[in-house]
């Protein structure tokens, strides 16, 4: 029996020290995921979200390693509530999503203190911006950005497919569905270089029909 107990000891103690390094390192300004082959060459790259902590809002950077050119990118995630609200609100991402060598990054903004007398804020505001490798020409490429929110009680969505430069709006409320869709040119082909104020601008201005 005493060797049994002897025999677990060191046991613990290994269990002990993983779950402490586990704890440090949820303290750290990293997160780091493994994303299974994004760059098409069969070896798993890393995706880590970095937090620039030297602003007074949060800054937050995706930075992905792609080992079929062994070089890291780093993408600015921007701060587009001034889009929607006239007025700048934290924003906070969510880990990685990985699938079928997509990578999505979930963007949650914090809600904006209502002011008196004015009425149509956004609130809820959500992102999603999905990012996959072209093997073509060896970039990144940006297909498809979502937004959802609401509005005086009322749920807006819009969807924009980068790949075919549709664009899909929709409305609910009490129950009732209410769609519209569209083509563009210039939302076809977008790649990292895209990604800017100006082009996030543009998109502010799509599918607005359905308010």
């Amino acid at each position: 029996m005493m060797k049994s107990v002897l025999t677990l000891l060191p046991l613990i103690s290994f269990f002990l020290s993983c779950k402490e390094n586990n704890v440090k390192a949820m303290d750290t300004v990293e997160s780091q995921y493994e994303t299974p082959y994004f760059d098409d060459d069969n070896i798993k790259d890393k995706a880590v979200i970095k937090v620039k902590q030297n602003t007074e809002l949060s800054s937050f950077v995706l930075s992905i390693h792609l080992s079929s050119l062994n070089k890291t990118v780093e993408i600015p995630i921007l701060n587009n509530s001034i889009l929607y609200n006239n007025t700048e609100a934290d924003y906070y991402l969510s880990d990685p999503i990985i699938n079928n060598k997509v990578i999505t990054i979930r963007v949650d903004y914090a809600d904006q203190i209502t002011k008196p007398n004015i009425s149509g804020e956004r609130k809820n505001l959500i992102e999603k911006i999905k990012f996959r490798f072209d093997t073509k020409n060896k970039k990144i490429q940006v297909i498809g950005y979502d937004l959802s929110y609401t509005k005086a009680q009322k749920n807006y969505s819009k969807s924009f497919n980068f790949s075919t430069g549709k664009f899909y709006s929709t409305l609910s409320f009490d129950g009732k569905k209410e769609e519209s869709s569209g083509w563009a040119s210039e939302l076809q082909n977008i790649y990292l270089e895209n990604l800017n104020s100006d082009f996030f601008n543009k998109l502010s201005l799509y599918g607005n029909e359905i308010e």
